[in-house]
């Protein structure tokens, strides 16, 4: 893969990965204002796993974007 295209696809996911963890924040946010109990836990813990699943991965591509930059500088690509 062209490097241009590594960090556009990163990037992407990164963005995208940005806005499911915002809409999960606000999912939460909105569970809270719920009538029914039952209601409350389906949206509780939906939006629990979406604010987890989102955050792993930003953080699992935040590391793979500072390696990739840091490895740049240093004249050494990592090939993974």
């Amino acid at each position: 893969m062209r490097p241009i295209f590594w960090w556009a696809f990163h990037i992407v996911v990164l963005l995208i990965c940005t806005g499911f963890l915002i809409l999960g924040i606000n999912m939460l946010r909105g569970a809270y204002g719920m009538k029914y109990p039952l209601y409350f836990f389906i949206a509780f813990f939906g939006s629990f796993m979406m604010i987890l699943i989102s955050g792993s991965l930003i953080v699992g591509f935040s590391i793979k974007l500072f390696l990739r930059w840091r490895s740049v500088f240093n004249n050494t690509v990592i090939r993974r």
